[in-house]
């Protein structure tokens, strides 16, 4: 109900029951007036029926006396009692008298004249006996009969003015139960609007200004309970919707807040990472920043990352020991994935205890698993476990922006890195890179008294088949020559190109028979693999090797790549197609 509305009951109620009181109050005082007025009659009735009745017996008793003792002092009362009884019954009365009383004053009225002329003449006739009938007569006629009506109009007025008496006080009694009641319904109907305007509308305009006072200082969760449906209501509806308003527009920027935030903190850790590549050659090293970084970002317990390179191995890195690659593996059995369905579908994947059940993987509570594609071909998976809360869509996007931009990086750096020390053609080392590491082998060799081989190729007419077939496939037979020795040697060995057509091997901690038989498996398998010139035509490709050792040819590093070269071309001078160790070459003179 609107407040207009609500005033406009109120008004109504308040006119009507003033209307009611007053009528009420009106015929109440109309009441008492008339009952008053009816004992004020009956009481002037009752004065001057006694007055009347006074004066006649004054007059019969002053009569009386004359008749007894006729001196001039009684006849002077006589006559004034007469004056006054004369005086009495023409006097006009201002009251109500009944029929039977107006009957009676009318009776003396008319005869006034002839009772005076009675009483006159008793007190004039100077004969005493007739004086005696004369007053026998008039005290028959008048004081006797006159007498016993005024007594029984006086006995009648009597109980009418018992009666009105009676009927004036109860109606005094009335007016006032009227008037007690009529104030106790006034202050009943005072407290009740009181009571209905507290609670309608000076409580509800308190509660708006308290709650408007604490959204004023930033209390935006209180909302105004006010279950009325005026317009105190919808200012308050109105309030509350304000409020709810702005306070999703304020999370809205405090998440915004805190979004940028994040960006910012994971722009400043990218930036100092990618300070850190590019000053950091190793590659694992590089990787174990990564994921000891991306686990401090995203403030998760484990970190860990699949790396997939070009030539289809692996390298698995975590940041704590108890997490292997069969961990991450099992972990994405859970949701039917392996890592290379994940680098394909492109896709991230949440794992929270609520969703997957107990994991029961390595310790793993939850997990979220990105995976990261280079434009260079380096692709890995990234996993984050363990978080308090678990993962969310958020921390996805977190993650995504840091990783993406961290392992393009990662991958350019590493590509600048191997192109640096990488032959280009061949995918091997370069001269640089094994200057470097000969320096590093016979270090450690010498250091812990090992031997150390140093084995030399050369393609046989390599200049003859350039010209003969052009350049191209002179480059391809590079590649193969580079492809047979990778699949010849071992993980510890160290192969590069030198120059040319020229190769290099170092073969550490290994013996001279051994080193011979490497040689000669890459050389026999470079025999038996004839070069595919063109689909009818195959050409034999040979190569000539030669072999020196640490440290019983030399312990000198430029002198041991020197003698491997004397005895690559002691193999080229003696038929080619050979391996030649420089300890087995014949001493020359001087």
């Amino acid at each position: 109900m609107k407040i207009k509305r609500k005033f406009d009951i109120f008004t109504a109620l308040l006119v009507l029951l003033f209307f009611l009181v007053l009528a009420s109050s009106f015929f109440i005082n109309g009441y008492v007036y008339k009952k008053t007025e009816q004992l004020t009659n009956v009481t002037r009735e009752i004065n001057f029926l006694i007055s009347l009745k006074t004066s006649l017996t004054q007059l019969e008793h002053y009569l009386g006396a004359y008749l007894a003792d006729p001196v001039k002092e009684k006849r002077k009362q006589v006559e004034e009692s007469m004056d006054r009884f004369y005086s009495l019954v023409g006097r006009t009365t201002d009251f109500k008298l009944n029929e039977d009383e107006l009957r009676m004053i009318r009776y003396l009225r008319r005869n006034i004249e002839r009772f005076s002329s009675l009483a006159n003449r008793i007190l004039y006739s100077g004969e005493k006996g007739k004086a005696g009938v004369l007053f026998q007569g008039l005290q028959s006629e008048l004081f006797e009969q006159v007498g016993k009506q005024i007594d029984e109009h006086w006995s009648e007025d009597v109980v009418k003015v018992d009666r009105a008496s009676a009927a004036y006080y109860r109606a005094r009694k009335r007016m006032i139960s009227f008037f007690v009641a009529a104030f106790v319904v006034l202050v009943l109907a005072v407290i009740s609007i009181r009571t209905t305007i507290s609670r309608g509308i000076i409580k509800p305009i308190s509660k708006i200004s308290h709650s408007s006072r604490l959204m004023a200082k930033g209390a935006l969760n209180n909302d105004i309970r006010i279950s009325s449906n005026d317009e105190l209501g919808e200012l308050a509806g109105n309030f509350n919707s304000m409020a709810a308003s702005l306070r999703e527009k304020i999370d809205g920027l405090e998440k915004s807040y805190q979004r940028g935030q994040r960006v910012v903190r994971e722009l400043a850790i990218l930036n100092e990472f990618i300070g850190y590549v590019s000053s950091e050659t190793e590659f694992k090293t590089v990787l174990r920043r990564f994921v000891g970084i991306t686990s401090d970002l995203m403030k998760a317990d484990l970190c860990s990352i699949l790396v997939f390179p070009e030539d289809g191995s692996s390298l698995f890195i975590c940041n704590e020991d108890i997490i292997t690659a069969e961990s991450i593996e099992r972990l994405l059995l859970k949701r039917n994935e392996g890592p290379g369905s994940v680098l394909e579908k492109q896709k991230a994947i949440i794992y929270n205890a609520q969703e997957d059940g107990a994991l029961s993987v390595d310790g793993i509570r939850n997990a979220l698993v990105l995976p990261l594609i280079s434009t260079i071909g380096l692709n890995a998976v990234l996993t984050v476990m363990n978080k308090n809360g678990g993962f969310d869509y958020d921390d996805e996007d977190s993650l995504f922006g840091f990783a993406f931009q961290a392992f393009q990086t990662i991958a350019f750096q590493n590509e600048l890195a191997r192109l640096a020390v990488t032959d280009g053609l061949t995918g091997l080392y370069n001269h640089r890179m094994f200057q470097e590491r000969l320096a590093e082998e016979i270090k450690r060799a010498g250091r812990y008294k090992r031997k150390l081989f140093l084995v030399m190729l050369d393609i046989d007419y390599f200049k003859r088949f350039n010209d003969t077939y052009g350049h191209q496939a002179g480059d391809e037979v590079l590649r193969r020559i580079a492809s047979t020795i990778k699949d010849n040697i071992r993980a510890v060995d160290f192969a590069a190109r030198y120059g040319g057509e020229e190769f290099v091997i170092i073969l550490p901690e290994t013996d001279c028979g051994r080193a011979y038989k490497v040689a000669e498996r890459i050389r026999q398998a470079l025999e038996n693999s004839p070069f595919q010139i063109t689909d009818s035509s195959k050409v034999n490709i040979t190569i000539s090797m030669g072999i020196a050792c640490f440290p019983q040819d030399t312990t000198d590093k430029d002198d041991l790549i020197k003698k491997a070269d004397t005895a690559l071309y002691f193999a080229k001078q003696n038929g080619r197609n050979r391996a030649a160790l420089y300890r087995e070459m014949p001493v020359t003179g001087g």
